[in-house]
């Protein structure tokens, strides 16, 4: 890689850095250290990288989703037809109002065709930039500028002529006819515009953005300051004198002493995110996001000062301890039933309320967002007569970040299911969602999916509900 593609990606991972802000402070002093920086090669607006609003939209719309074109393409595609479309329905309005017979009319323009009195050729100018710009930036999707400049100019050239050619005088309708050459240069114009400074700056800036995230690794962290080195050694493999055996009973005690340490710092680990889950989920503070017809809320609040999280309230028709146990004892069989979840199985069993486990989740956004793969630490237990199982993401080095996926972060995060007196078969379900999925994606778009993908969890749970019914199991 050399010296300038280097600056580029380092450059684009700073602007990143903007929109993963979950630590306010981080990103505070990501920006600052960004305004120190020069600009991208090859992007003449420096001062747009200031507006981070401006730029995740850019980001949006300049962004391929799921192998179609970029909405800022497809948009384009959009403005080339509206301008064929507007062009034939002016022509057709210009023989209409002559008050002339229209079949003759339209004999006299397009079979007796003549420079000097027909405005038909305006429409087939207007079709030959649709078809053309269509193939070229549609089906071929090229990403330079020359199609649309020759298009441009040889509308423009054309239209110049017709201005000296065509007579005038001799115009039934001259007013109109004079609104058709001249809408027919702006639209030529406008798609020029159009495609010279807003799709292919967009689309070069998400590229840019895609190529310097993922260059190395998309697993690699984006918060290049707060990665951490993870480094597991076996004890196995150091050299063992030859006196000494390998499993010999005094190793074979220590390492029975080191997992019972470790499993003690699991289990703390476990109860203190049970319990600040436990209490974030019944805090004050929340703010209505969203609401179903089903009398599902959803509400989110700010902690860590600029981080979201989601809490999903909602009845269901499904005992709360069969729910419990399905979440705690039945981890395995969840993707059956929810079909976000790729895998889910426990890696270790601490004791009878602590595990660990590993989820896949499938991909989103129609391929946008790709799979993720979380190592979750759970702390189940019933407290009150209410069912909770809480976890959080964990480092697990048994289980490294995998190459097909990225690695995700779950912050407290809970279950909770409270029975609802004299009706066992049914309790009021509530999921506490505290994420970070990593990537490329900025947060605001991921936030904005989120309340939604909370909606369909729980009514994955009513279907499951009805089936356990079905099958009697309550």
């Amino acid at each position: 890689m050399n010296k300038e593609s280097r600056n580029r990606s380092d450059q684009a991972r700073e602007v990143a850095e903007i929109f993963i802000s979950n630590s306010a402070d981080y990103s505070s002093h990501s920006l600052t250290r960004y305004h120190t920086i020069n600009t991208m090669p090859n992007y003449s607006h420096d001062s747009l990288y200031h507006n981070e609003d401006y730029l995740r939209e850019m980001l949006a719309a300049g962004s391929p989703r799921d192998g179609r074109m970029s909405a800022v393409r497809r948009f384009f595609c959009l403005f080339v037809t509206f301008d064929f479309l507007f062009t034939t329905l002016m022509w057709l309005i210009c023989l209409v109002i002559s008050g002339e017979n229209i079949k003759e009319k339209l004999i006299d323009q397009i079979v007796h065709y003549t420079i000097h009195e027909s405005l038909f050729d305006i429409v087939m100018a207007s079709a030959g930039r649709f078809v053309i710009l269509l193939l070229f930036y549609a089906l071929l999707c090229i990403n330079h500028w020359w199609v649309i400049a020759i298009t441009t100019a040889g509308s423009c050239g054309f239209l110049i002529i017709k201005v000296f050619f065509f007579e005038w005088l001799k115009a039934t309708n001259y007013t109109l006819d004079v609104f058709l050459v001249l809408s027919s240069f702006i639209l030529s114009w406008g798609e020029a515009w159009f495609l010279d400074f807003r799709v292919l700056p967009q689309e070069s800036l998400a590229r840019d953005f895609f190529g310097a995230i993922s260059s190395d690794d998309e697993r690699q962290p984006l918060l290049q300051n707060q990665a951490t080195s993870i480094r597991s050694h076996n004890l196995d493999d150091f050299y063992s004198p030859i006196d000494s055996p390998q499993d010999s009973d005094d190793d074979q005690l220590n390492r029975a002493n080191r997992s019972s340490v470790e499993d003690d710092e699991l289990a703390r680990k476990a109860l203190e995110s049970f319990e600040e889950a436990y209490s974030t989920i019944n805090s004050d503070g929340w703010k209505v996001e969203k609401q179903t017809p089903e009398g599902d809320t959803v509400h989110s609040k700010y902690v860590r000062r600029n981080h979201k999280i989601f809490r999903i309230t909602g009845t269901v028709d499904i005992p709360p301890k069969l729910l419990f146990d399905e979440l705690d004892r039945n981890l395995e069989n969840v993707p059956s039933w929810n079909p976000t979840l790729l895998e889910c199985r426990t890696l270790k069993t601490v004791n009878e309320k602590v595990s660990i486990s590993y989820q896949l989740a499938a991909e989103g956004g129609g391929g946008i967002i790709s799979s993720r793969d979380f190592i979750n630490l759970r702390y189940c237990e019933v407290r009150d007569g209410i069912y909770i199982c809480a976890g959080a993401s964990v480092v697990f080095p048994e289980m490294p970040a995998q190459k097909s996926y990225v690695r995700g972060e779950n912050g407290p995060g809970c279950w909770v299911m409270t029975p609802i007196p004299n009706e066992p078969n049914k309790c009021v379900f509530q999921w506490l969602l505290d994420t970070n999925l990593k990537g490329w994606i900025p947060q605001s778009i991921i936030d904005t999916a989120l309340s939604f993908a909370m909606c369909d969890y729980i009514r994955y749970v009513r279907n499951y509900g009805e089936k356990l019914r079905q099958e009697g199991k309550f």
